[in-house]
C-alpha cells in the first residue's frame, strides 16, 4: 500500500485556523453552559447503548454555536421523531481532555443515515468520522486500529473497495513527503486490500494528529492526541464563498455575513418549504440564505427606499433586495412590504402561516430603531408618501418581535434573532420571553474585547392566547431593558469616530 509522492490526493493542510476566526467565548466553557443548546452531555469514554459514537471535527469559528447548530439539524431532519426524541437519540460527550473549545467533540446518534442528514446542512463542522483507533501516541492509535474488530473493518478491507487517506495536523501543517510518511505506516493497522483512488474513492479515511498543546495561535491548548476513523460525512463550507458578501452589487453596512445567516437559518430549521418571514429585511442576506435551502421568503422593512428604490451599483445599474436574488438564481420573495412589527399591516385574525422568523433587529448604537407614528391623516399622494415614524426603542421592539412570533409562527416554528450582549447591559433574566414560546439556545458571538452579541433562539410550542399575553405583559412592567441605553454608553464622551462596528 504505497503512495507515490507525487500523489494529488495527499495535499499540504494548513490546519483549521483563519486569519478572520472567531474570539472565544470569554469563560472558555461556552459549550457547558445548559442554555446554549438542549441535550445530555456524558464525559469521555462514557457508554451510551443503542447509539452509534461518531468524532464530529468542527471548524474553530462560532464556538457556543456548534452544538445548537447540530441539535437543530437534527430536530429538522426527523431525529427528533424517533422513539425518545431528540434527548434519548442525540448525546454529546465531552472531547478528550475536557476542553470544551476543542474542535473534536463525540456524537451518539442512531446511524450513520442520520449523520449524513445532519452533514448536508451544517456549517460549523468540517467531517463527521466512525472513529476505528486513537490514542495519546501514533503507537498507541495504530494498536487501537488493530484491535478494532475485524467484522467491522471487513466491509472496507476487500480486494473491491477503493479508498483515499486524509492527514492532517491540527493547527500546523504537514509537507506531503511527511503525510506520505505516515500514510504508508497504516498498512499493518488497516490491512486495507483494496486500491487507493485519488480521484472518487468508495471511502474515505481521514488522520487527525493534534500534536502541539503549546498552541499560542488563538486555538485552545488541546491534549496531544491521534485519531483514525472512516469519513461517514462531510459538510459544504462552500456556499460561504457563493454567497460572500463582496461578491453582491446590493449592500447596506449591516448586511448579515453568508455563514452567519446560514447559521441563523438552520437554527431555525429552515428547509424546503418552508415559509420564512425576515421583518428586518434590509439587502436580503438573511432571506437569500433561507431561499438557498428552498425556503419561500417573505421581508419586511421601515425603510421604503430600501424595499422600492435601491442603489446604483458600481456599473451604474439600479439594484436593489430583489436582484440580490435574480444574481443568485434564486426565487424571488413572495413579497416584500413596507411595514415595522409595531404595526404590521396583516388581517386581524391571521395566525400561524409561518414557519420560521428569523431576523437582526437593530440595536440602536448609531441612530436608533423606528416605528411607524401614530398619525390621524391622509396622505396626499400614496405613490411617494414615506410615513412618519417614532423612536423605537429595543425593548419595545422585541416585545413587538415575540407577540408577532407567537402569533404567526406555527407550532414547532422558530424564532431566531440577535440580542445585544455588552458587559454591564446584558443579564440572562433581561432575555425576552413568551407564555407562547420557549427559548431553546443563546449562543454568545463575541465581536471585540468590548461587545458581543447573542443568537438567541425560541419555538412555539404553545398555541396564541390573547389574554395570557396580555397578563404576561402586563405583569412584567414596561417594555424597556439594560440595553435601550447602550447609545449613551457608546457615544459619552467619544468623537464621531463610530461606535466599534455595531449598528
Amino acid at each position: 500500500m504505497r503512495v507515490p509522492q507525487e500523489n494529488p490526493d495527499v495535499q499540504e493542510q494548513d490546519g483549521t485556523r483563519s486569519g478572520n476566526e472567531e474570539h472565544c467565548s470569554p469563560s472558555g466553557r461556552a459549550q457547558e453552559a445548559s442554555e446554549t443548546h438542549q441535550c445530555r452531555v456524558i464525559g469521555t469514554g462514557a457508554c451510551v447503548p443503542n447509539l452509534n459514537r461518531y468524532l464530529v471535527y468542527f471548524v474553530h469559528r462560532h464556538l457556543e454555536y456548534r452544538l445548537a447548530e447540530v441539535e437543530a439539524q437534527a430536530a429538522a431532519t426527523g431525529i427528533a421523531d424517533l422513539p425518545g426524541g431528540l434527548t434519548e437519540n442525540l448525546i454529546w460527550e465531552r472531547p478528550h481532555g475536557e476542553i470544551l473549545d476543542s474542535p473534536f467533540w463525540y456524537l451518539h446518534l442512531p446511524g450513520d443515515g442520520a449523520v449524513q442528514k445532519l452533514a448536508q446542512q451544517i456549517m460549523l463542522s468540517k467531517v463527521f468520522l466512525e472513529i476505528w483507533g486513537e490514542g495519546d501516541s501514533w503507537e498507541e492509535m495504530c494498536d487501537s486500529i488493530t484491535s478494532y474488530p475485524a467484522h467491522l473493518k471487513a466491509p472496507y478491507a476487500t480486494e473491491d473497495q477503493s479508498f483515499r487517506f486524509v492527514v492532517e495536523l491540527w493547527g500546523g501543517t504537514l509537507q506531503i513527503p511527511e503525510q506520505v510518511a505516515f500514510i504508508n505506516q497504516l498498512e499493518g493497522p488497516t490491512q486495507f486490500k483494496g486500491r487507493i483512488d485519488l480521484q472518487h474513492p468508495q471511502h474515505k479515511f481521514w488522520v487527525i494528529m493534534v500534536v502541539a498543546p503549546e498552541l499560542t495561535n488563538g486555538l485552545p491548548k488541546v491534549p496531544a492526541r491521534y485519531y483514525f476513523g472512516r469519513e461517514v460525512a462531510a459538510s459544504d463550507r462552500s456556499i460561504i464563498k457563493r454567497y460572500e458578501l463582496p461578491s453582491r452589487r446590493y449592500l447596506g453596512p449591516t448586511s448579515m455575513e453568508a455563514e452567519m445567516a446560514f447559521i441563523m437559518c438552520n437554527q431555525a430549521k429552515v428547509s424546503r418549504g418552508s415559509l420564512v418571514f425576515d421583518p428586518f429585511v434590509g439587502t436580503g442576506s438573511i432571506l437569500v440564505a433561507a431561499a438557498h435551502r428552498g425556503a419561500y421568503t417573505f421581508g419586511a422593512d421601515i425603510d421604503m427606499r430600501v424595499i422600492k428604490l435601491g442603489k446604483k451599483d458600481g456599473g451604474g445599474s439600479a439594484v436593489n433586495v430583489r436582484t440580490n436574488f435574480d444574481d443568485y438564481g434564486l426565487p424571488q420573495p413572495v413579497g416584500l412590504l413596507r411595514a415595522d412589527l409595531h404595526r404590521l399591516p396583516l388581517r386581524p385574525g391571521l395566525e400561524e402561516v409561518l414557519d420560521a422568523i428569523v431576523c437582526d433587529p437593530p440595536y440602536g448604537v448609531r441612530a436608533g430603531g423606528r416605528k411607524t407614528a401614530a398619525r390621524d391623516y391622509t396622505p396626499r399622494n400614496r405613490d411617494t408618501h414615506i410615513p412618519a415614524t417614532d423612536p423605537y426603542q429595543l425593548g419595545e421592539c422585541l416585545r413587538d418581535l415575540l407577540d408577532a412570533a407567537a402569533r404567526l409562527l406555527r407550532i414547532g416554528g422558530r424564532l431566531v434573532y440577535f440580542l445585544p450582549a455588552i458587559p454591564g447591559y446584558y443579564s440572562p433574566e433581561e432575555v425576552p420571553a413568551h407564555p407562547a414560546l420557549t427559548l431553546v439556545a443563546n449562543c454568545e458571538q463575541v465581536l471585540s474585547t468590548r461587545y458581543s452579541r447573542r443568537l438567541i433562539t425560541m419555538e412555539k410550542t404553545a398555541g396564541y392566547d390573547t389574554s395570557a399575553a396580555e397578563a404576561y405583559h402586563t405583569a412584567s412592567g414596561p417594555p424597556s431593558m439594560a440595553v435601550d441605553k447602550l447609545h449613551e454608553h457608546v457615544y459619552a464622551g467619544r468623537n464621531d469616530k463610530g461606535a466599534d462596528g455595531l449598528a
